[in-house]
């Protein structure tokens, strides 16, 4: 049911079911070389990332919304390509909250990973917070060349918070790029069993009604 809910919406769309306006970037992580649950799955140092910005419903312009960051790890010789969606949220990263701007709102996975560390929630949180560049993806090219789209990736656990790593945004990109977390994760970085079983189906279901691929990937040249 879930799945052909999906399939139906990303069909009349044409686009992803949600998520459907966005800008497509070259970037990279710098993983902090700190013992985390994230450089002990992905290593520390700079890595090739894709990151996806954009609007969950879809709104027009500048409209609020429940705002994406999807960031692909590009693939090495170690491992495959991991992705990591996070979503406008509360600052504790618990709740959804829609946002006015990419430098306004904490970001969240919503959902735990299970890590050799423990259960946790990966946030990501622009530096420095202000109003521009604002919610609509076209504007986010040119804030770029105008000044780098920076944020901090953070491992939340109940109360405690640490800064792992920086996200530093690039160039726009083109091409398809299906971001999924289920299909493409980290096996020591693990969407928690039960709600990952239900993202698959919805993520399945909006691929097969825009006719993408389970594993298209970009590169950065």
């Amino acid at each position: 049911m879930l799945r052909t809910v999906f399939r139906g919406l990303a069909r009349l769309r044409g686009r992803p079911a949600f998520h459907p306006r966005g800008v497509l970037l070259a970037g990279e992580l710098r993983i902090d070389d700190g013992g985390s649950a994230v450089a002990e799955a992905l290593g520390p140092g700079p890595h090739r990332v894709l990151v996806r910005l954009s609007k969950g419903a879809g709104t027009p312009g500048a409209l609020p919304d429940l705002l994406g960051v999807a960031v692909r790890v590009e693939p090495d010789e170690t491992r495959e390509a991991v992705d990591l969606l996070f979503t406008s949220s509360t600052a504790g990263g618990g709740l959804l909250a829609p946002a006015r701007g990419w430098r306004t709102a904490t970001y969240s996975t919503l959902l735990p990973y299970d890590t050799a560390a423990g259960r946790m929630r990966l946030l990501v949180e622009p530096e420095p917070r202000e109003p521009d560049p604002p919610a609509d993806p076209r504007t986010v090219p040119d804030a770029v060349r105008a000044r780098s789209l920076v944020f901090r990736l953070v491992e939340a656990r109940s109360r405690d918070r640490r800064a792992v790593a920086t996200l530093v945004l690039g160039e726009e990109r083109s091409g398809p790029v299906a971001f999924d977390p289920v299909l493409h994760q980290h096996p020591r970085l693990r969407p928690v069993r039960l709600l990952a079983g239900l993202r698959a189906r919805a993520y399945s279901g909006s691929r097969r009604g825009r006719h993408a691929g389970p594993a298209e990937l970009v590169r950065s040249p």
